[in-house]
């Protein structure tokens, strides 16, 4: 009892997201029109980018990335690094995923260099960058992946203005983070981490590079779902049991929810303010279809302002009891990130 006690509470999002479910299956029976519409492209292709995620994570991808921090003198530079290569990978392998991933990289470098007390700050650092990453690409969230073959115009296009600014933010945050100690230089004297497989690597980076396509619209998700199974069901099977199906399922029980309410926001304000109380994911499937450039926008701007993402959800709960001085210090760097890529949008 106690295991499924604290997997409850580790994924208490699941249990949630199935009460909304039922709420909404009494609140009005789903018809077969309904179903086929649930958004299933979006569920199978959060399913590929899990299954690379999970595989990049388990053959611990970012390992070579770890010692080229270590190898780095000043803490300014090792945040910088980790804020790039956490704007990257949140465009590829998804905000979320980036976040958990390069987090427990970064404050085991600073711990290596006895910086400790800039955890708080890295980790929120590296946690926005991640969701700023995640604006440039459709794999970069659940709700881009939704929402980009059902919006106006090309994604990338209608996104491009806020990911550059949002890499601008991403360059220039570890300035400010360290204030007067940006000529505060380290020696790094921490162990490297284990590598997994270089043949089991490459295949999962292969296989994250083509489901960052699929979810960009150059694949068929069906095709590319089979090909996944039938590669890891040969070389790599205990993968499945790694992937936290909690998400996926998640989007799932949201997407009925959301189709028994048929809510059709399209006021820019109202969807961010949406997603930044209810997560990006909840406020992309409450949107009219197809969606407008400006409702796109907002979707993403608002998952960023508030700790209600999945990235900053993630990685407070990993923080243990640094989470509040985590959740203080993504505030202060999101909000203001936040702002910034509204006055851009607006500009537009």
């Amino acid at each position: 009892m106690s295991k499924i006690a604290s997997w409850i509470r580790s994924h208490w999002y699941l249990p949630l997201t199935m009460l909304l479910a039922l709420i909404g299956v009494i609140v009005k029976t789903p018809s077969g029109e309904d179903i086929v519409n649930l958004g299933w492209d979006t569920f199978f292709t959060t399913i590929l980018i899990m299954l690379a995620y999970t595989g990049l994570d388990k053959e611990r991808a970012l390992a070579p990335l770890k010692a080229f921090l270590s190898a780095l003198r000043f803490t300014v530079s090792i945040l910088i690094t980790a804020s790039l290569a956490s704007f990257v990978l949140g465009a590829v392998i998804g905000g979320y995923a980036a976040a958990i991933m390069m987090v427990p990289i970064t404050l085991s470098v600073l711990k290596g260099a006895e910086r400790e007390g800039f955890s708080a700050r890295a980790a929120a650092l590296v946690t926005a960058s991640a969701v700023l990453g995640s604006m440039a690409l459709p794999s970069g969230s659940i709700a881009n992946t939704y929402l980009a073959p059902r919006m106006e115009g090309s994604f990338i296009s209608v996104m491009l203005p806020l990911s550059t600014a949002g890499l601008a933010l991403a360059c220039i945050l570890p300035f400010a983070l360290m204030g007067r100690r940006i000529k505060d230089e380290v020696f790094i004297h921490s162990d490297v981490d284990k590598e997994g497989s270089k043949s089991m690597r490459m295949l999962y980076v292969c296989l994250m590079i083509i489901a960052a396509l699929t979810a960009l619209g150059s694949f068929m998700w069906l095709d590319i779902l089979i090909l996944f199974l039938f590669v890891l069901i040969i070389f790599d099977r205990k993968v499945f049991l790694r992937v936290n199906w909690a998400i996926p399922l998640s989007f799932l029980f949201l997407s009925i929810f959301a189709s028994s309410l048929g809510l059709g926001l399209d006021e820019p304000w109202t969807i961010a303010a949406a997603s930044e109380i209810a997560g990006s994911t909840a406020s992309s499937l409450s949107l009219s279809l197809p969606a407008s450039a400006e409702a796109v926008r907002a979707v993403n701007i608002g998952g960023l302002g508030l700790l209600t993402g999945m990235a900053a959800l993630g990685v407070a709960g990993r923080m243990g009891k640094g989470w509040k001085g985590f959740a203080l210090c993504y505030l202060l760097v999101s909000i203001p990130s936040a702002a910034v890529l509204a006055l851009v949008s607006a500009l537009l």
